[in-house]
């Protein structure tokens, strides 16, 4: 029975063992070689004749274990012991010699011997030794493992800018890192010894002392609690404390503690807390929203003007609740906003309230993203619907170019039905980057649209003048200086008994929203691209070229991360990538912003690279850069030789982007295992159809001309060696034959079909030798089965019974097959099969039959494992074999 550190090695131990075995006699360390490779598989053993050479291939690579005899010439075994301590210090090291006694025992334990034995007559020994490498060399691997853990600590420690203090069970200070003085006011042997509950403010020991109190019945566990803490001068900081339960680790064995000052946090939070009521008391509705819209605040004002209840909006989109038609204009003037710190701008539009009605805001919004209590844009909200009601009152009485002219980013129009003339606002005039002479005509005008949108605004406003319908429609123009952008062209008709009098409407300039559904729809090309490509470069190189055309990013590059470097390695660079930056770098860990964003998955925008430390190349000609990482595979790096060139929409879209490059990295990698699996399956359909070539020809033809010679030898002459070379014939035919069964292994049984099992018995009967067996069929189920393989599974069951019976006594057996509620089973009344057996019987080449195969029971596993049956092997009640098979679908009678 195998010791516990065997059990245990066998079960979690596969990394190879390499030996170096050091004996003058090659002989001897080449047999003691194969008998521990035969003892332990995991032992790679290499030889060297002699201390000198021994140290010479230690130099040349590292081995796990040193094994020495003593006398040897040159260095002896302690000599040699001593050398090699010199350099591998903590090397297991064992001496095995045939000579020696208590002295050289001693000698080798002072000199830091892992282990002494000696060397005996007899071979069983090598089991012993192969048990002492083994348990040495488990013993200095799990030391080693325990060293680069505290090593690791131990960096960590020193590069960490919060205070870490590692604190007993008793909140005693048993460690704490240099950094421990910049946060907490006192050097490391000022805390160690000390309580560390002392300092904390008497308001907030309790809490404390219950989060620790909590980390300790918890191993593994993480808490963080917020005090006020007091530094040596007397002065008082907030401090945020991270602890996690360390006390079952060797290396850290207490709590571990992650302190840093937050004292300014805190006074942010104050002032939010302050300003907030002064919001309580505003009548306009304040909102505070993040970069992308989302509502961080709302003041109480908003139940009272919109009808929403405090905190409702909370998280939700802003640009969401504005009105399809004033969507464009609001996001416009947020966008610019969102750009420019500090600025502020003045928009109106439509607000949906929680009825679902609309009201008119006049929104004056400020940049606040730099201010540390705020970090957001700030609006102020006026409910101005009464004021807007009033303007259309106006407007219905003033003249449309009138009104038109007073709105910021719309241009008015209007055509004189009779002239065809087009009067236009001066702000059209700017849109369209033209100047006219009087009052063009309409063709005129139609010309300065795109030659494929030309057609639809003429269309638009020939049916208009016809039918007095109003119109709204979307076209590009040409501006003088080349530039083509998208208006919104709306007409509405004045219609005077049956007649249109004059058509007028406005234009909208889009373009900014035609550009980014231009990117989105550009951006689902791409993801069907990247889920066809077959290969991670071709991912890879449609991902750049799809940053570099949909979302702008000319100068960007994908790095993968290669586990053989542990680097992040570029993959695919754009031409202005190379052009930025030459050969892009390979990104290691801790040394760059790119392994920062890839290590915690985090999507970064920096405005000026020159302001982050963890940058790369002090030197880089890069000073705005946009980091989006690709999940576990790498990242995608794009940068600019201007500061603040990535807007919100470009983070937004490059993570839509790098979300799907994941996904067909994902999808490559699977396809890539799915065929190396077909061609693995390939080569073992390959190896099955020559084995069953070899089997069922180059055996069998053979073994017919020897049954063919030995009839004739039976013919001339009367032998009993002619008796026995029939039987033995016949067993190979019959090995063969279940050889060929077993090779079908792996089909499933998919031809089924309906089988009568009581006809199927009976005609699987006629085809067994039975001598005086008797068969009773006590069943009338149909099963749903493939025929072959179940006729096959039942004259092996058959066979099976009688073949051992008659080994037994010769006297006939009688064989039931009946049912069971899923299946059936097969019992004789025979000698039956031992317990201790029954897990065995189904083994290939196992057989208690002096005629049996050892494959006749292999193949109704075989059988029934391909119909996703299950065997068991019981008793019957005659004291015999009982075969059950379950798990079988039955058809319906």
């Amino acid at each position: 029975m195998s010791s516990e550190t065997e059990i245990e090695r066998d079960a979690g131990a596969s990394e190879p063992v390499r030996v170096l075995h050091v004996d003058d006699e090659p002989d001897l360390a080449e047999l003691a070689a194969s008998f521990l490779t035969r003892e332990d598989d995991r032992f790679e053993i290499e030889t060297a004749t002699s201390a000198a050479e021994g140290l010479d291939r230690l130099d040349e690579h590292p081995v796990d274990c040193v094994v020495s005899d003593y006398e040897m010439p040159g260095k002896n075994g302690i000599e040699f012991l001593e050398a090699v301590r010199e350099c591998h210090k903590d090397l297991p090291f064992i001496l095995y010699t045939g000579k020696g006694g208590e002295e050289v025992a001693s000698d080798a334990i002072s000199a830091g011997v892992t282990d002494y034995l000696q060397k005996q007559s007899s071979t069983d020994h090598y089991k012993l030794l192969a048990n002492r490498i083994a348990n040495a060399v488990d013993q200095y691997r799990a030391e080693q493992s325990v060293e680069r853990t505290r090593r690791r600590f131990q960096t960590l420690v020193e590069e960490a800018t919060d205070a870490i203090l590692v604190v007993g069970p008793d909140a005693d200070i048993t460690f704490a890192t240099p950094s421990a003085e910049s946060v907490l006011g006192r050097t490391p042997e000022e805390l160690v010894g000390t309580n560390g509950f002392e300092p904390v403010h008497s308001e907030d020991t309790k809490q404390v002392v219950e989060t620790f109190a909590a980390l300790i019945e918890s191993p593994g566990e993480r808490r963080t609690v917020e005090f006020r803490y007091r530094k040596p001068d007397g002065s008082w900081i907030w401090a945020e404390a991270r602890g996690r339960n360390l006390l079952d680790e060797p290396v850290v064995d207490g709590i571990v503690v992650y302190t840093r000052d937050i004292t300014e946090r805190k006074e942010r939070e104050l002032e939010l807390e302050q300003y907030e009521a002064y919001l309580q008391e505003s009548t306009d509705i304040v909102t505070v929203l993040d970069e992308s819209g989302e509502i961080k605040y709302e003041s109480p004002s908003v139940t009272r003007i919109l009808g929403y209840e405090p905190g409702e909006l909370i998280g939700q989109d802003g640009f969401e609740f504005v009105h399809s038609d004033d969507v464009d204009k609001a996001w416009s003037a947020f966008s610019d906003l969102v750009t420019e710190p500090k600025s502020t701008t003045t928009v109106e539009f439509r607000f949906r309230t929680v009825d679902g009605e609309w009201r008119w805001l006049e929104v004056r919004g400020t940049n606040q993203l730099d201010h540390p209590a705020i970090n957001g844009i700030v609006t102020n909200n006026r409910d101005i619907t009464e004021r807007k009601k009033r303007e259309r009152e106006l407007e219905r009485t003033s003249d449309l170019l009138d009104r038109t002219e007073r709105i910021a980013d719309v241009g008015g129009w209007e055509i004189d039905t009779e002239s065809m003339a087009v009067f236009w606002t001066d702000h059209l005039f700017d849109i369209l980057g033209r100047d006219y002479d009087g009052e063009p005509h309409l063709d005129e005008v139609l010309d300065v649209y795109h030659e494929a949108d030309r057609p639809v605004v003429e269309s638009a406003v020939e049916q208009a003048l016809e039918d007095g319908e109003s119109f709204d429609v979307e076209a590009r123009i040409h501006r003088p200086d080349g530039e083509v952008r998208w208006l919104r062209i709306q007409g509405r008709p004045t219609v005077v008994d049956g007649e249109v009098t004059t058509l007028r409407g406005a234009v909208q300039d889009v373009t900014e929203r035609k550009a980014r559904e231009r990117r989105l729809t550009a951006l689902n090309e791409t993801a069907r691209d990247l889920m066809v490509a077959d290969s991670r470069q071709q991912v890879v190189e449609v991902g750049v070229e799809a940053a570099r055309e949909i979302l702008d990013l000319d100068a960007n590059a994908i790095h993968l991360y290669d586990e053989a470097q542990s680097a992040l390695v570029p993959a695919a660079v754009t031409a202005a990538g190379y052009e930025l930056v030459g050969e892009p770098p390979a990104f290691t860990a801790g040394n760059s912003i790119a392994w920062r964003a890839y290590e915690r998955d985090e999507a970064l925008a920096l405005n000026d690279v020159q302001d982050d430390p963890d940058r790369f190349n002090p030197d880089t000609p890069v000073r705005s850069e946009l980091l989006l990482p690709i999940g576990e595979y790498g990242i995608l790096v794009a940068g600019s030789d201007a500061p603040e060139s990535f807007a919100q929409a470009d983070r937004i879209l490059g993570e839509i982007l790098t979300g799907t490059i994941e996904a067909a990295l994902e999808q490559v990698e699977r396809t890539e295992e799915l065929h190396a699996r077909e061609r693995e399956l390939t080569r073992q359909n390959e190896r099955l159809e020559e084995f069953t070539s070899v089997v069922s020809h180059d055996l069998r033809n053979p073994l017919q001309v020897a049954a063919g010679r030995l009839e004739l030898a039976r013919a001339e002459h009367d032998s009993d060696h002619l008796e026995a070379v029939a039987d033995a014939l016949d067993r190979m035919d019959g090995l063969i034959g279940d050889l060929l069964a077993l090779a079908r292994e792996g089909e499933q049984g998919s031809d089924r079909e309906p089988v009568d099992l009581r006809a199927l018995v009976r005609s699987c009967w006629r085809t067994v030798e039975t001598g005086d067996a008797t068969v009773d069929v006590a069943t009338d189920r149909v099963v749903r089965a493939d025929r072959g393989r179940l006729a096959q599974l039942l004259e092996n069951l058959l066979r099976n019974a009688v073949e051992h019976a008659d080994q037994d006594d010769g006297e006939g057996v009688t064989i039931t097959v009946g049912d069971l509620d899923d299946g059936f089973f097969v019992a004789d009344d025979g000698p039956g099969i031992p317990e201790s057996d029954r897990d065995r019987v189904f083994e290939v080449g196992y057989s208690t039959a002096a005629s049996g195969t050892g494959f006749g029971l292999r193949i109704v596993r075989q059988a029934a494992e391909a119909h996703d049956w299950d065997v068991r092997l019981t008793e019957s009640a005659g004291g015999g074999a009982r075969f059950e098979i379950v798990g079988i679908t039955f058809v319906d009678e």
